[in-house]
């Protein structure tokens, strides 16, 4: 599946994170109210993709995983790998490389 529909997926997640995180802080609010019709809107956008006949199955899949995915993750392992210094990230990235390519991989503890 193409990065840039995971990526779509992924921030219209984050931004469906963000409304309801709003609407938890300030339930009485207008902003509240307005950003739940928000909220329903992005679930729709995402539900049509999941049912659209045009997209093949496989791709419909992956957008329903990213939308149930933990989307601060992605950001999370962003950080923590910038703190790593150059031949550590360069490793992180061979691995993430391997792991698309399908190759098995084993983590031997010392």
């Amino acid at each position: 599946m193409s990065s840039n529909i995971i990526s779509a997926v992924h921030n219209i997640r984050m931004a469906k994170e963000h409304f309801e995180d709003f609407q938890r802080e300030h339930p009485a609010s207008k902003g509240s109210k307005l950003f739940a019709m928000y909220s329903g809107k992005l679930d729709w956008v995402v539900r049509d993709l999941i049912c659209n006949p045009y997209l093949p199955n496989e791709v419909s899949q992956g957008i329903k995983q990213e939308w149930e995915s933990d989307v601060f993750a992605v950001t999370a392992i962003q950080d923590k790998v910038s703190l790593l210094p150059p031949d550590k990230r360069e490793l992180i990235e061979d691995l993430i490389d391997a792991m698309l390519a399908g190759e098995e991989i084993l983590i031997e503890q010392k």
